[in-house]
């Protein structure tokens, strides 16, 4: 009777042991997951809104004078906008930027060319190319928002690296002045969108308020590189 007792007492124990065994598995488990569940929580919860300006240049190839040579010609704009940022998971976010430039100056009928290659000013404003004293007024607005997936890992505690691609869209609207005459043309350019390639750095100022530093690159023409635009940005926000 003791032997069945104590073999009876045994399995008992053994039993009792892989259950307890099997529990804290599934304990731990459960705990694993509810971190990793938490972590893609806080990190999609991640909101970032603030100011963004960035200075873009493009580069044309335009006749002289003479029309016997060329010379290249860098049109630089300075645009300012909000900038929103949202996080997807852990490494992955979505950037949002929305914003506007404009240019006024004064250009030579002969310097009248369009460095987007979109637009054709004997045409569509009746510019006159091979009048050399020619002057015109040229105004220019852009309206434009880009939409990117950033990649981006932790470099340091208060660095991150940011990598992104994605498309901007981008609304033009021009005038052009006769500087003699006064008349006056109004250019409405469609929206056009570009395929963009960036990358930069993103850090952290205060617990709550960052910053970050970026070069992008627009295809003007994709997947050709030339023509092309660049651009350097400089932002900060409130992360919540």
């Amino acid at each position: 009777m003791v032997a069945r007792k104590s073999i009876k007492s045994d399995l008992s124990q053994g039993a009792a042991g892989r259950s307890i065994g099997i529990m804290k598995g599934v304990t731990l488990v459960a705990l694993f997951g509810l971190a990793a569940l938490s972590d893609n929580a806080l990190a999609a919860s991640r909101f970032t809104v603030g100011p963004f300006a960035s200075v873009s240049s493009t580069k044309s190839i335009k006749p002289t004078a003479d029309k016997e040579s060329s010379e290249e010609v860098v049109t630089q704009r300075t645009t300012y906008g909000l900038r929103i940022g949202v996080g997807l998971s852990r490494f992955f976010g979505l950037d949002i930027k929305g914003g506007v430039n404009e240019v006024d100056r004064t250009k030579k009928a002969v310097a009248m060319r369009d460095e987007f290659g979109d637009i054709d000013f004997q045409k569509d404003a009746n510019v006159n190319p091979d009048d050399q004293n020619a002057t015109y007024r040229y105004q220019e607005s852009q309206k434009v928002g880009t939409a990117k997936l950033v990649f981006s890992p932790r470099l340091f505690s208060f660095v991150w690296l940011n990598v992104g691609a994605g498309v901007r869209a981008r609304k033009r609207d021009l005038t052009v002045t006769d500087s003699v005459a006064g008349t006056k043309q109004v250019i409405d350019d469609p929206i056009r969108y570009h395929a963009i390639g960036s990358a930069g750095l993103g850090f952290r100022l205060l617990r709550a308020f960052t910053g970050s530093i970026e070069y992008s690159f627009y295809f003007l023409k994709f997947p050709e590189l030339e023509p092309h635009e660049q651009e350097v940005a400089v932002s900060f926000g409130v992360s919540i």
